[in-house]
């Protein structure tokens, strides 16, 4: 974590991925059920457990969570192409 920088509400749409992740595997919800400002608060206390350094030692490597849950992220819905 060397790299470590703190952020904020101002981060949402940058690390939007990485909350998608951390909604998917710690709060066991889907990014796309929620509404706009139910995401905004979800994202308020990403922030505080991030910038708390509370997470998984992975999600501050960004590149590399994303890489590891890439396939995780993409949307729920299942298309049914013939």
């Amino acid at each position: 974590m060397s790299d470590f920088q703190k952020i904020d509400e101002d981060d949402y749409f940058r690390l939007n991925d990485i909350f998608c992740i951390w909604l998917m595997k710690k709060q066991n919800t889907h990014f796309e059920d929620l509404s706009y400002k139910d995401a905004k608060k979800k994202f308020k206390k990403f922030c505080k457990r991030y910038n708390n350094q509370k997470l998984d030692p992975l999600y501050y490597e960004h590149d590399k969570l994303i890489e590891k849950y890439q396939s995780d992220i993409q949307s729920k819905h299942k298309w049914n192409f013939k």
